[in-house]
């Protein structure tokens, strides 16, 4: 069933969101794990040791904040483009009270609710942070004592010693940045909270 939407839009389905999200990650995720590879290899040749060996980094808030701030005006710049799902799927991004274009006003806000819950969360995240360092910490001391790279036991007892699980920690870090999103279930237009606070919906053409 559809929902009305501002200056009697349709508001865009969950399942055709997704779909379009679907269609985005299989566009944008190949290239971007290529370029990343190819990053690697070349920093391996010039600094001789491979930047993935202590496994992700994490940077402070404040490194956090910067970044956000040196994308923001991209984000505004590209507030009313379509990515690849969307332009398939026939969706688009409006002002939730005209239906006009996303405004610059929103779009800042929209940014800035994504990077408070980003800091929020990274604050929250902490203790776990702090054990994933420590891990890594003790994982390049052992590789230097042993001159190369370690057994996967090795390695599997000393994440499990600092009560770390590497095979859900991503799984976990998406759980922990879902609820802003997950929110889009409850509300009557579909809306994100990041959504809901700027003042934007997703409609169909």
């Amino acid at each position: 069933m559809s929902v009305a939407g501002p200056a009697g839009l349709e508001i865009a389905s969950l399942r055709r969101r997704g779909l379009a999200l679907l269609i985005d990650l299989g566009v944008i995720v190949p290239p971007l794990a290529i370029a990343g590879v190819a990053a690697a290899k070349l920093y391996k040749a010039l600094r001789g040791r491979d930047p993935f060996a202590s496994g992700p980094t994490v940077g402070s808030w404040r490194r956090q904040l910067a970044f956000v701030a040196a994308s923001a005006p991209i984000e505004v710049a590209l507030r009313n483009r379509r990515r690849p799902g969307a332009r398939v799927l026939g969706l688009r991004r409006v002002d939730a009270r005209t239906g006009g274009p996303v405004s610059v006003r929103s779009a800042v806000i929209h940014t800035a609710v994504e990077a408070a819950w980003s800091v929020l969360n990274r604050r929250v995240r902490r203790p776990f942070t702090e054990r994933v360092r420590a891990a890594h910490a003790e994982l390049d001391e052992m590789r230097r004592s042993h001159g190369g790279e370690l057994e996967p036991r090795q390695r599997m007892d000393v994440y499990k010693r600092h009560g770390v699980r590497p095979a859900s920690s991503l799984g976990r870090t998406l759980l922990d940045m879902a609820p802003p999103y997950l929110a889009a279930l409850w509300s009557p237009r579909n809306q994100t909270l990041p959504d809901r606070v700027a003042g934007i919906v997703v409609v169909r053409d």
